[in-house]
């Protein structure tokens, strides 16, 4: 744990604007995320950092390869980490600890983003082999992979805040993917 440093530089256009700069990182921001009162990143330089506003404090967890995505899960108690070496991180956001590892899709070369979905039961991920992947939390087994056709890289996704979907990104195509109604209900 180690105190923010903080730089605030006001806008010579708007002087009522401040920003807030965040230099702790030693190498390119690859991955934002924001809470009520946390900012979480990753960087290429292995690390991922926890900035709590309230107490103005950092949190550092070195992950020792270059950090493709990071985000909370939706209870806020965790980060899934994604480096570029074909791994994705289930961690306790308090202690650092490795929960769980996902493994089997594809991570070394591009910015590829993971999430949970919105049950957080499946962690799911882009890859640089054409598919998204799907993986049972717990058990951290592949539980379903969808190809995009024609496609080397699935590098964005995310799911609908209020739908069941999931949209996805490869290359200059976003592909949106809904359950058939039969699959929603088993």
């Amino acid at each position: 744990m180690e105190p923010i440093h903080l730089k605030v530089l006001s806008s010579s256009v708007n002087k009522d604007c401040e920003a807030m700069i965040l230099d702790e990182a030693t190498d390119s921001v690859t991955s934002l995320q924001v809470s009520d009162y946390e900012i979480l990143s990753g960087s290429a330089d292995g690390c991922i950092r926890r900035y709590d506003l309230r107490n103005g404090k950092m949190f550092v967890d070195f992950i020792g390869k270059s950090v493709s995505s990071t985000s909370f899960t939706r209870d806020g108690q965790c980060v899934l980490t994604s480096t570029m070496d074909d791994s994705i991180k289930l961690m306790d956001k308090d202690t650092g600890e490795m929960l769980n590892e996902f493994k089997g899709h594809q991570n070394h070369d591009y910015k590829i983003d993971n999430s949970l979905n919105c049950q957080d039961t499946c962690v799911v991920s882009g890859s640089e082999d054409g598919h998204v992947y799907f993986w049972d939390l717990v058990e951290a087994k592949v539980i379903y992979k969808m190809l995009h056709e024609g496609q080397k890289v699935v590098h964005s996704l995310t799911f609908h805040p209020t739908e069941t979907c999931l949209l996805t990104a490869a290359a200059d195509k976003i592909y949106v993917w809904r359950s058939s109604p039969a699959s929603e209900d088993g």
